[in-house]
């Protein structure tokens, strides 16, 4: 159900929030000056396991966390009159104004303006209009994101799906005319078909990557649109389809649970670290044409095809055994790279194993069959993938001193963010304390910790269609 993690409550709250700012900034005279049109969410996501395989048609275990991106869009009317019709925006991070009033533009920097330019073109594209088209005539959106900047978890991403979220209701006037929600107090729209989501989602890549330069694969806008609450997604990257996976046989009703700890370095690959994601992504397909060119001269592979079919491709599941054919053909970084795609692939099956409710093992088996499988994926970034920090290290070292830590790992692109844990939920308190002491100790400061006790819904939209936000919820 669109929009079910998060509660009229928790939407009277953000528009009381959003609301005066939107009128500041956008200098509302009085209430007859701006139509409230919609509101928009699209969340941030954990990565369960899985990491750095998506672009390589693997599978991932993401989940929407309850953070994201929130948008709330009003018509202000004396813009309405302009000479030359403009988009109007405000970020509350890093507060700024930006006016949008012909389509394509500047690309491959990291500015937040990027994202807008790259969202408003790719959509008005795809729905055949421009930016002097009445629907957007006087429309103004102040985006407010709740995600920590540079934790790992796709901050930006949910801003692409919630951009072209807003954008795509506004134009289509889907706000229009929608009763009121079952349950609730508020328009929630329903939900787009799964199509037009998976549509929605390669739209929102092509943001990082034909805007910002950045070539990141799917996985985080897929979460962020089709993410469904209480539940992760096993993602096949190869033909983008899913299955979402209960949590409750492994975390019980709350005797286990995740939990974040950032290593306080920013996240940001669109920044000078670009060029380092870039290549190791390169590194793993390089690793994975020469394996072609050698054994299979000719015959379609790529390490996917061969985790999908290993008799057809005589891998016996191996890893080090099967790449040490192929060592003197590679450079180390492609040997190194090559060998974790393959055993991250392994790792995240069998992650899907443990996790289904028909496999027989007890709950303190999965808790400790996950650990391992945790623990392992940071190995192979820390050793192979060569992508972590000295900080993360620390932090998976530490967490892993506890008895009731069943493992964890470093969670995203790397080059800094968060380690992911699962342990039991009556510990959290005492493996931060641990945790905190240590780490400021050696690196000078305090860890901020992110409790995901639940993992929310995808990205929706709200009418406010005749709505005084002043009095939203009233």
């Amino acid at each position: 159900m669109p929009g079910e993690s998060y509660s009229d409550e928790r939407l009277d709250g953000t528009l009381a929030t959003l609301a005066p700012i939107f009128r500041q900034e956008f200098q509302v005279v009085n209430d007859a000056d701006v139509q409230w049109l919609l509101f928009t969410f699209s969340p941030g996501r954990v990565n369960l396991i899985g990491e750095h395989v998506d672009y390589m048609e693997g599978w991932t275990c993401p989940a929407a966390v309850l953070e994201g991106t929130h948008i709330l869009v009003g018509r202000v009317r004396h813009f309405q009159n302009e000479a030359k019709p403009k988009l109007r925006f405000y970020a509350t991070y890093p507060k700024e104004h930006f006016d949008i009033d012909h389509l394509g533009g500047d690309k491959h920097n990291k500015a937040w303006t990027t994202f807008v330019r790259g969202a408003v073109t790719l959509r008005l594209n795809r729905l055949g209009v421009t930016i002097d088209d009445p629907s957007l005539s006087g429309v103004c959106m102040v985006v407010h994101s709740t995600l920590a900047m540079g934790a790992g978890m796709s901050a930006s991403a949910a801003f692409g799906v919630a951009l072209i979220h807003a954008i795509n209701a506004v134009v289509t006037k889907s706000y229009k005319g929608c009763p009121i929600s079952s349950g609730r107090r508020y328009s929630v729209l329903p939900a787009m078909p799964r199509q037009e989501l998976v549509e929605l989602a390669k739209e929102a890549r092509l943001i990082e990557t034909e805007y910002c330069g950045v070539n990141i694969g799917i996985m985080d806008q897929f979460i962020s649109a089709l993410a469904e609450a209480d539940k992760f997604m096993f993602l096949d990257c190869k033909n983008l389809t899913f299955e979402t996976i209960d949590m409750r046989p492994l975390l019980g009703n709350g005797e286990y649970s995740w939990m974040l700890i950032d290593s306080m370095i920013k996240h940001d690959l669109l920044s000078e670290t670009a060029q380092v994601y870039n290549a190791v992504r390169s590194d793993q397909e390089n690793a994975q044409k020469k394996i072609g060119e050698h054994r299979y001269r000719g015959k379609p592979y790529s390490f996917s095809m061969m985790v999908r079919n290993p008799l057809e491709y005589g891998f016996d599941g191996d890893v080090e055994k099967f790449m040490a054919e192929f060592k003197p053909l590679m450079t180390p970084g492609e040997f190194e790279r090559g060998t974790y795609q393959i055993m991250e692939q392994l790792r995240t099956l069998e992650f899907r194993r443990v996790n289904d409710a028909a496999t027989p093992l007890s709950r303190e088996e999965r808790v400790r069959k996950v650990g391992e499988i945790l623990n392992a994926g940071h190995a192979g970034m820390r050793d192979l993938l060569k992508v972590t920090t000295p900080e993360l290290d620390y932090i998976q070292q530490l967490i892993n001193e506890d008895k009731d830590v069943a493992g964890g790992r470093m969670m995203g692109g790397g080059f800094g963010g968060c380690i992911i844990l699962l342990l039991r939920s009556s510990a959290e308190d005492r493996v931060l304390a641990h945790v905190r002491e240590h780490f400021k100790a050696r690196f000078k400061v305090e860890n901020t910790c992110y409790k995901a006790k639940r993992v929310g819904s995808g990205g929706f939209v709200v009418s406010l269609e005749g709505k005084n936000v002043s009095n939203a919820g009233r």
